[in-house]
């Protein structure tokens, strides 16, 4: 591993001219910033961002409507940047190659990624840097899912002898030479992939808020900023509602041993959150690093006498989920009793069919939903050694008059789910957070 960095930024780092010239001024920070994953510029409270113009305009061509002043308007939001960096560059080529794919029909991928394209275009000029087009280099299948083995080997033979580049986010190519892009706010794979290929020793990834707190901010407004998280505690946050990163960059990152840096452009020196395999000696935090949480679940409580003894029941079951497309978010069973937790709207969706199916097949004595259900998770990598800590948690909410409906201790120690009242969320987090949160 070296010194080189990756580094990733998101669409409000390059939302209109002045924050780009933030966002260079960071780039120049740090000569060991030598590759550079670029977006497209994002919205603003003026503007809509970049890509929805995009998607817009292959919408209106697709059903051969006008879609002239949208071409215009993403000229004009180009142009300021450049006008506003005193660059020269040809925005009005760009908006011709532009009209002339749409007209050819070219796929909406391929039109989605022109952001990203010209932004890295712009910038590897204004840098003086190569443009390397992350076509070349992040590879799908052609069954459209990443071929990571392919994607690093290239990506380190293009960029092993570059001393520093710009590659645009968020899409790459299939073995036809068709362009691919990834779910819409997948763009950091790129950063990680890049990082991954060249053993960086730091990748970063910069967007317009890095915070990272001990509980909602909006329901504890003082909550405690934290630095220092592992990738498994980062992967439990994304789970139950705070998504920092990707669980693909998460889970790449951690296997090579590559931290990750997520920075806010407005705060680029004090305020971050470095993900690492483990904590370094340094860190110093509450044991519970996050009190996060959802609303709105189901618990289906499936009751038949024997159940502990009857084999395949919970085969049957799943699979009568599976069929009917709803995941099962939690499972707690008794000898007699197996509740399951599921989000709301594929259940709401498919429950008669569901229910019908589960009768047939599964012939339980009854069948019961309980609606209404908030998931709270107590995070933390500490959680592990210290005794006394689910006596702290069940005493903050007694305390409280909340009452527990669901209890799951995971297998791993990071976390205690527990599951409350919808009614119950607000006060359920603000009694965790003061009586809990600190164990010390």
């Amino acid at each position: 591993m070296n010194n080189l960095i990756v580094s990733k930024f998101g669409g409000s780092s390059f939302a209109n001219a002045e924050l780009t010239k933030r966002t260079v001024e960071i780039i120049k920070s740090n000569p060991n910033r030598r590759f550079i994953i670029v977006s497209a510029p994002g919205k603003t409270d003026e503007d809509t961002g970049i890509t929805d113009l995009l998607f817009m305009c292959h919408s209106a061509c697709a059903n051969g409507e006008d879609y002239q002043n949208i071409l215009d308007t993403i000229s004009e939001r180009f142009n300021k940047i450049i006008d506003g960096l005193e660059l020269k560059y040809n925005v009005a080529a760009e908006m011709i190659a532009l009209k002339n794919d749409l007209v050819s029909g070219k796929s909406l991928d391929y039109i989605g990624s022109r952001g990203e394209y010209i932004m890295g275009k712009i910038m590897s000029k204004f840098l003086g840097w190569e443009f390397v087009d992350a076509s070349g280099i992040i590879l799908f299948d052609r069954n459209g899912n990443l071929d990571q083995i392919k994607t690093l080997d290239a990506t380190n033979k293009r960029l092993k002898d570059l001393e520093y580049a710009v590659i645009p986010a968020f899409y790459g190519s299939m073995p036809n030479g068709e362009i691919k892009t990834f779910a819409r706010g997948n763009g950091g794979t790129t950063g990680a992939l890049v990082a991954c290929a060249m053993n960086a020793s730091l990748c970063e990834k910069w967007s317009e808020t890095a915070k990272v707190y001990g509980a909602d901010p909006v329901v504890i407004p003082d909550a405690e900023l934290i630095k220092n998280i592992t990738y498994d505690e980062a992967a439990e946050l994304n789970y139950i509602g705070i998504k920092i990163v990707n669980d693909d960059v998460i889970f790449m990152l951690r296997d090579a041993g590559i931290p990750l840096k997520v920075s806010s452009i407005f705060c680029p020196k004090n305020e971050y959150t470095l993900l690492t395999t483990k904590l370094p000696e340094s860190a110093s935090r509450n044991i519970s690093v996050c009190i996060a949480g959802r609303r709105n679940y189901n618990i289906v409580h499936i009751s038949k006498y024997g159940l502990n003894k009857e084999y395949g029941f919970g085969e049957k079951l799943f699979g009568l989920f599976a069929k009917y497309h709803v995941p099962c978010e939690h499972c707690l069973s008794g000898i007699y009793k197996m509740s399951i937790v599921l989000k709301t709207p594929m259940f709401d969706i498919n429950r008669v069919a569901l229910f019908e199916e589960i009768q047939r097949v599964v012939k339980p004595d009854s069948i019961s939903v309980e609606k209404g259900l908030s998931l709270i998770a107590i995070i933390g990598e500490g959680m592990r050694t210290v005794p006394g800590r689910a006596q702290k948690v069940f005493s903050a909410l007694a305390e409280m008059d909340i009452n527990v409906l669901m209890i799951d201790h995971g297998s791993d120690d990071l976390n205690i789910i527990l599951g409350v009242n919808d009614n119950d969320y607000e006060n359920a987090v603000k009694a965790l957070y003061e009586k809990a949160v600190v164990i010390s």
